[in-house]
């Protein structure tokens, strides 16, 4: 039985279509945010980023941005 103590674990991806669904934005929504992140962040569409729960983007091991900036 556990002991009522819980840790939340983070979840992150490298996949869009689960960082869409994660983060709460339908798929055509997130791939225009994505698109006007990276160029903002002078990123190709080929690099690779990591999206956090929290909406976090990170690149190289560095947090860059967060995605519900763009969401407006």
């Amino acid at each position: 039985m556990p002991d009522g103590n819980v840790e939340a674990l983070a979840a992150s991806t490298n996949k869009e279509n689960y960082a869409a669904r994660m983060l709460g934005y339908n798929r055509k929504t997130f791939g225009d945010m994505i698109h006007a992140m990276k160029s903002y962040n002078n990123l190709r569409g080929d690099d690779n980023v990591i999206w956090h729960d929290d909406g976090d983007v990170e690149f190289n091991g560095e947090i860059i941005d967060n995605m519900h900036n763009w969401g407006r």
